[in-house]
């Protein structure tokens, strides 16, 4: 079985399929190949995936009934997958496959307290199993606001841990996931692919604790 890096919200708009594409690449470039199996039924993925270049990771779409089987079957080192905006049977699956899942959340109030039935979901589980490891991703924020600097805060009220790094409201992350790319990929995006590169370090430091 594959690593599994499920990225799941069940708020439409916080950012699951961006980060889903981007941090599949960062992976890749960090010497572990990926897959994508897309489990939200816009198929933003997959239509990212009809775009990209053979140099971007395989797009598979998925369904609750068949999300195990898939990942089982990928040849890949690691599978993310991107789930529903629900708190649905997909995601709950996912949730239970995962190595690590990771939790987008705009700055915003809303967008933590919508995900409070996953959040409900992965405790369960841990408590069962001891795993998944899962972690808050601060997504599109903007800087110097005082939703940006209070959002930590909020978080901090949890019992999951949140990633030092954090996605900026930035351009850059629309323009790749419309064209088949990963602002890892494109010019003038250094910004952003730093914010990526250090979230996929991130994600791969959990990882490693799973391994202990």
């Amino acid at each position: 079985m594959p690593t599994v890096v499920s990225v799941l919200n069940q708020k439409g708009g916080s950012g699951k399929s961006t980060l889903t594409t981007n941090l599949a690449h960062a992976f890749e470039m960090e010497g572990h190949s990926a897959e994508i199996l897309d489990g939200d039924s816009q198929r933003t993925v997959t239509e990212w995936g009809k775009l990209a270049s053979k140099a971007m990771p395989t797009v598979t779409p998925t369904t609750a009934p068949t999300v195990e089987e898939d990942a089982e079957a990928a040849p890949s080192s690691v599978v993310f997958i991107d789930g529903a905006p629900a708190h649905d049977t997909l995601n709950v699956r996912a949730m239970k496959l995962s190595d690590l899942v990771l939790i987008p959340v705009r700055a915003s109030g809303p967008d933590v307290w919508s995900s409070e039935d996953l959040l409900g979901s992965i405790q369960t589980r841990r408590d069962q199993t001891g795993e998944p490891r899962a972690a808050f991703v601060v997504s599109q924020q903007i800087a110097r606001t005082n939703l940006a600097s209070e959002i930590g805060d909020v978080l901090d009220t949890y019992s999951l841990p949140t990633l030092e790094e954090r996605t900026n409201h930035r351009v850059a992350y629309a323009e790749a996931l419309s064209s088949g790319t990963t602002v890892l990929d494109m010019p003038g995006a250094k910004k952003a692919e730093d914010e990526i590169r250090r979230i996929a370090q991130q994600s791969l430091q959990l990882l490693r604790r799973t391994d202990e």
